[in-house]
């Protein structure tokens, strides 16, 4: 290419070359606009099938379980199901079974046949500072989403059987809609002397905490629900 005195190309050139420069820009804009198009259509299908999950369900137990005794036994029990995935449905709890195993007193030992009794919730009295149990529903589905997670307090029942010194092993069960498998949760239950003879004397209409966050409760009783001293 000859140029000039100065060093620049010939006018006659620097149509060509301004035509070529807006070529490559054209293509460059093409592909970047074709390439936009195809993350969008991407994020659109992601969020289609995360809409399109199956919903999930996890199930969290509190830190404490009340209980009363008498002619039977009422454990009030209000567990935290949550979903952790953002799905269009919701997931669908029908039922909740509460099973309870004494440990340690032989394979004969009496083994609670708790049910689901009903819900309620608690109102707490400023003057007796008491939490006093109202019932409010009967036991019936659960529809969780990650929005509305559920909290429901539980009462089972456990006819003609009582608690008794002892440890027991605890699993609350909660049914699914569908193919969906059960979720499980464990715990267990540590029953002092003191606390036995707790509920005896408090009767059936006066229920007492048991915590499995007591500091110093012990070794053994690590993550087991007991009775504080108080």
């Amino acid at each position: 290419m000859i140029e000039d005195a100065r060093g620049f190309a010939p006018a006659d050139r620097r149509p060509e070359r301004q035509r070529s420069t807006r070529t490559r820009f054209e293509h460059a804009q093409g592909w970047v606009t074709a390439l936009a198009g195809i993350l969008a259509l991407a994020l659109s299908v992601s969020n289609f099938v995360e809409l399109r999950r199956q919903p999930d369900a996890d199930v969290s137990l509190p830190h404490l379980v009340r209980i009363a005794q008498g002619k039977e036994v009422w454990l009030y029990l209000q567990p935290t199901v949550s979903s952790r995935v953002r799905a269009g449905q919701s997931a669908v709890i029908t039922d909740v079974h509460l099973d309870v195993l004494p440990l340690g007193r032989g394979p004969g030992a009496a083994r609670p046949d708790f049910f689901w009794d009903e819900t309620g919730t608690l109102r707490y009295d400023p003057e007796t500072h008491a939490a006093d149990y109202v019932r409010t529903a009967d036991p019936g589905p659960l529809l969780v989403t990650q929005e509305r997670p559920q909290q429901p307090l539980m009462l089972f029942d456990a006819i003609g059987w009582n608690f008794h010194q002892g440890r027991y092993l605890g699993r609350l069960t909660l049914h699914r809609a569908g193919a969906e498998k059960p979720i499980t949760e464990s715990f267990c239950l540590v029953v002092s002397k003191r606390a036995a003879t707790t509920l005896e004397e408090a009767g059936q209409y006066t229920y007492h905490e048991f915590r499995n966050d007591v500091p110093g409760a012990g070794t053994d009783r690590n993550g087991c629900y007991v009775l504080p001293a108080g």
